[in-house]
């Protein structure tokens, strides 16, 4: 039996696909099973994974397009491997990648899932990506803390579970993923480059979504401040306050910065307990809550003395001063 499973979908992915495919393929860690999904390719894409001999590879052939989700959810089921890997036909593996993610996880057996940093292909830009259990949990109120196709998770916990994507939360069938497993055991980001990740307009994640999509993804972000605030049982009005904390693209106006300081007041003054130590939750909330009022200072210096009224501790001088020369710079009266 391989030790690990590595599963790729691909659709029309002719451009990068040999140097996907080689990538894995040139593995210091051989020991796997490279189960290539093709989904209803219409380009050479069928044809470049047909020439490649390697016994490791099991080409699975769709002629018609069933979606990377259920290709997904097909290769959990035909996963032989003690470990499950992730690979996109579009990125390039670092050869030392297989090797690390597995001597981690067999060393730390309270780990189940293992992510790592990454670079952008044909760019200078390294994403560094939370590292420990405690930070990834706690960012991911806010953030997807892994790269999808850098995530190697163990096998066990997915036939335990009976885990699988969900393909109504595509695109963001990762995150949600996340938020289901994250109560299963600790999760790990490895700080090194050790995969190449390619951004460009075929990129699933980039394109727009629904309005059913963007419900779908608001409801996962509420799952997960529920979950990690279950100690605190909020009301559904409370966790809408947080997730504007969170999420909200705009900025806020002074009703909606009050109720977000007294909810956070209301947070920090409870002695309750969290996956995260709690000095770490305060200390997100308290700068969270000050990063919105510097994008709020539209409204003026009600800015400045809702964000001394509610962060009292955690912020400098320096930024204090700023906030303050911001919000008389920036504010702009409302038109009657």
């Amino acid at each position: 039996m391989p030790v690990i499973s590595v599963l790729m979908p691909v659709y029309n992915a002719e451009l990068y696909l040999r140097q996907a495919i080689d990538s894995i393929l040139s593995q210091n860690f051989g020991d796997f099973e490279f189960l290539i999904f093709n989904d209803g390719s219409t380009d050479r894409s069928k044809e470049i994974i047909q020439s490649f001999t390697d016994p490791r590879i099991h080409f699975i052939d769709f002629e018609y397009n069933q979606g990377y989700v259920a290709l997904l959810n097909i290769g959990l089921q035909k996963a032989r491997g003690k470990y499950i890997a992730r690979m996109d036909a579009d990125d390039i593996a670092h050869p030392d990648r297989f090797q690390k993610q597995y001597e981690f996880l067999e060393q730390n057996e309270e780990y189940i899932l293992c992510g790592t940093n990454f670079r952008v292909v044909d760019g200078t830009q390294v994403v560094k990506l939370p590292a420990d259990d405690e930070d990834i949990k706690l960012k991911l109120l806010y953030i997807n803390a892994f790269c999808h196709p850098s995530v190697m998770f163990r096998a066990s916990i997915v036939r335990a579970k009976k885990i699988s994507y969900s393909h109504e939360h595509m695109p963001f069938e990762d995150y949600e993923l996340w938020v289901r497993i994250c109560e299963f055991g600790r999760l790990k980001n490895l700080q090194e480059v050790l995969l190449y990740y390619r951004i460009h307009d075929n990129n699933i994640s980039l394109k727009q979504r629904s309005e059913a999509q963007q419900e779908l993804k608001q409801q996962t972000q509420l799952d997960y401040i529920r979950k990690f605030f279950r100690n605190m049982d909020f009301k559904c009005s409370e966790e809408l306050i947080l997730h504007k904390l969170f999420f909200k693209n705009s900025g806020f106006t002074p009703e909606e910065l009050k109720s977000v300081g007294q909810l956070i007041r209301s947070v920090m003054d409870k002695n309750v307990t969290y996956a995260v130590p709690t000095k770490a939750v305060h200390s997100l909330l308290v700068n969270m809550y000050f990063y919105r009022c510097t994008t709020s200072t539209y409204i003026g210096l009600q800015a400045f003395f809702l964000a001394n009224q509610f962060t009292l501790k955690g912020v400098s001088v320096f930024q204090n001063l700023k906030l303050f020369i911001k919000a008389i710079l920036k504010y702009k009266p409302a038109i009657e």
